[in-house]
């Protein structure tokens, strides 16, 4: 089968080298790459023109849409050609990427039933990364660790090594057929596509395994201000996901945020002091994304700076 990676790309010029790169030592031969560049002022057009034109797996389209990654995701998916889709942001790595490992991760495919794979791990969860990041990284990794932990052990199912999900959920999926991919609107696009292919009676499992391939952030550091930003967008993001699809049981994100809080607890002080922190975080931004009301293009400005 034919896999297809789809990169959203605005002013990467940092990162995007070393993504392409990465993306291009994937042992597996039947694959391309395909690059939105969306408005981009800086140097990333050029870089991404270079590799293309040395590399055949590579294409790009040059886009002014501004409205945000899934916009941009929406248009070049038109231009794949693979069965599968891999969903790949501008800053990230594949990690565990031998011959075997990663024909093992497409493999779950060959079941018909199967949809989606799901992100077992946080990217920014990896010793490597930790070891130098600051507080605002540490923060993020630490909480969103022990909140998908939470929910793994929620809403999910185990059976012949791989983890079914269970409804509800909220995890992330960026590895799909791309038979039941549908427009995303929100700003939780990767959420949104687990719905999408729930809602197809298809299946969305994932490797709770660290030696399975998975992505990590290319990145260390993030500021608080930047992280305070995506809290606003994430906010947003959960609003909108349940105007879309309001399947949620009552007080989810309130026992969620629990169960993250006990879990940190397992872990140690840090994780729970970081837990804390971010909680606070999450509750100040949900407050503000209400009366902010911003759409999906004003959303996408709240990103980090590289």
């Amino acid at each position: 089968m034919k896999i297809s990676f789809l990169v959203a790309a605005h002013n990467e010029e940092k990162l995007i080298a070393q993504t392409l790169e990465n993306l291009l030592k994937i042992p597996y031969n039947n694959f391309e790459i395909i690059v939105g560049l969306d408005g981009c002022t800086d140097k990333t057009e050029e870089i991404v023109k270079k590799y293309s034109s040395s590399h055949k797996k590579i294409k790009y389209y040059t886009l002014n849409l501004r409205s945000g990654k899934p916009a941009v995701i929406n248009n070049i998916i038109k231009k794949s050609t693979g069965e599968i889709l891999l969903i790949h942001d501008a800053d990230w790595l594949f990690e565990n990427i031998d011959k075997n490992k990663f024909s093992k991760l497409l493999s779950v495919f060959k079941d018909k039933k199967i949809g989606g794979i799901a992100e077992a791990f946080p990217m920014e969860w990896h010793k490597n990364n930790l070891k130098n990041a600051n507080f605002g990284y540490k923060m993020i990794a630490n909480s969103t660790y022990c909140w998908m932990e939470s929910e793994k052990k929620k809403y999910s199912i185990e059976k012949d090594g791989l983890h079914y999900l269970m409804n509800p959920a909220m995890f992330m999926t960026n590895i799909m057929r791309k038979s039941l991919f549908k427009p995303n609107t929100s700003l939780g696009d990767d959420f949104e596509r687990t719905r999408d292919i729930l809602d197809q009676d298809s299946e969305v499992v994932f490797f709770d395994n660290w030696t399975m391939p998975r992505r990590r952030t290319s990145y260390n550091k993030i500021s608080v201000r930047d992280l305070f930003k995506q809290k606003i967008r994430t906010a947003i993001a959960r609003n909108q996901l349940s105007k879309k699809n309001n399947k949620l049981p009552k007080r989810y994100y309130s026992k969620s945020i629990l169960g993250t809080l006990i879990e940190s607890i397992k872990n140690g002080f840090a994780p729970f002091g970081y837990t804390l922190y971010w909680v606070a975080l999450t509750g100040i931004a949900s407050i503000i994304a209400e009366f902010k009301k911003l759409n999906t293009k004003e959303g996408w400005s709240l990103r980090a700076k590289r």
